[in-house]
């Protein structure tokens, strides 16, 4: 029961990311800049998501590997 509600959350999490990642690609294009800072402002938001979800992945296993262990 409770590891399901981990993996929610976990979920959640992912969703609040790609939600940012969205929002922020949305401004970059905004900006009156040239397309390959636009691509390489595009691809450091991609960089530090990739980042966050690694952590929200790890952080699940680890709940997910206490909760079972109890």
């Amino acid at each position: 029961e409770y590891v399901k509600q981990a993996k929610g959350y976990a979920e959640d999490c992912r969703i609040v990311l790609r939600n940012i990642r969205q929002d922020a690609n949305k401004a970059i294009d905004k900006l009156e800049v040239p397309e390959d800072d636009a691509k390489n402002g595009q691809e450091e938001v991609q960089e530090l998501i990739n980042k966050y979800n690694k952590v929200v992945d790890e952080r699940f296993k680890e709940k997910e590997t206490e909760l079972m262990t109890v």
